[in-house]
């Protein structure tokens, strides 16, 4: 009887819970989370409290400064590629007269972000500060002519995925002297990871890319084909990660748990989700990856 209870009240909360969500959707803050881009910001912090996590590395004053300077360096480069990609034939989009609305706001939070980030980088070593300019100097040119990585549609989910692994998890490794040949299966497991929300992506771009001209995956091979390549990475994700650490319960479940959301993410995915699934629940398996590896692992020692 309490069982089923509770069955019921969970189902009553579930049903709420969908109910909620085109509300949402159009609400103010929604639109601040996607449009100003603040919710892929803390997908990146997530993602470095990752390599925190697995690597047992302390939330000291260093640690915790280069959590802040990711946070603001994704906020500060999104902002920056979004505003220099407004054009006459985007500026009616809900998007474009978003930005437009809130362009002075925008400025200055990215001016202060930039003072910022420039100030955190005395926390960095100069080969971290060396490979970071890197980085941005490449997700600059993913947009800026006459380079333009974005035009290459084979090579943008790849692209992206490296800097992210650089950001989130190469850089803190090296700041913490703990990159090893076997830290590397864990870069490679995340890069995986990274790159199937990216590839999933094309789904979402697949009439634009196609109609611009650009050649990506999902135009390639069509849908269903890029749901099998999503899989499989997402198998290869699970099994680098095996490598890297031993296959406890734990290590097993944590992992196992996050390819099924993923895996699951993929296979829901078509061209008719409203884009914010892509910006909030795509992305957000990254916020989603975090949460559960802070259940299983013990985090003891990095507070």
């Amino acid at each position: 009887m309490k069982l089923k209870i509770l069955l019921l009240k969970t189902l009553k909360i579930f049903l709420q819970t969908l109910n909620s969500i085109p509300k949402f959707l159009s609400s103010p803050i929604a639109k601040t989370l996607v449009y100003a881009n603040v919710f892929i910001a803390i997908c990146s912090l997530a993602q470095v409290f990752v390599t925190y996590l697995v690597f047992f590395i302390p939330l000291d004053f260093k640690n915790s400064s280069y959590l802040l300077f990711v946070l603001l360096s994704t906020y500060l480069q999104y902002n920056v590629q979004r505003g220099y990609m407004l054009n006459p034939s985007n500026q009616f989009t809900e998007r474009s007269q978003w930005l437009a609305k809130h362009r002075k706001t925008l400025l200055i939070s990215v001016g202060l972000c930039l003072i910022v980030v420039l100030f955190l980088c005395n926390n960095l070593s100069y080969l971290s500060i060396g490979i970071m300019v890197g980085a941005e100097l490449i997700s600059t040119f993913y947009y800026l002519p006459p380079f333009n990585f974005r035009k290459y549609g084979y090579l943008k989910p790849v692209l992206i995925s490296a800097i992210w692994v650089i950001s989130c998890g190469l850089v803190p490794l090296i700041e913490n002297n703990l990159l090893t040949e076997n830290a590397v299966w864990f870069l490679v497991s995340q890069f995986c990871f990274i790159t199937t929300l990216c590839i999933l992506f094309d789904v979402k771009d697949a009439e634009e890319d196609y109609l611009n001209g650009i050649n990506t995956y999902a135009n390639a091979f069509g849908i269903k084909a890029i749901k099998s390549i999503c899989i499989a990475l997402m198998f290869a994700y699970f099994l680098c990660y095996l490598f890297f650490n031993r296959p406890t319960l734990s290590v097993l479940l944590m992992t196992g748990i996050t390819s099924i959301i993923t895996i699951v993410s993929v296979l829901l995915t078509n061209e008719k989700k409203h884009s914010f699934y892509y910006y909030l629940w795509i992305d957000g398996l990254m916020i989603v990856q975090a949460f559960v590896f802070l259940f299983f692992i013990p985090n003891t020692y990095i507070f």
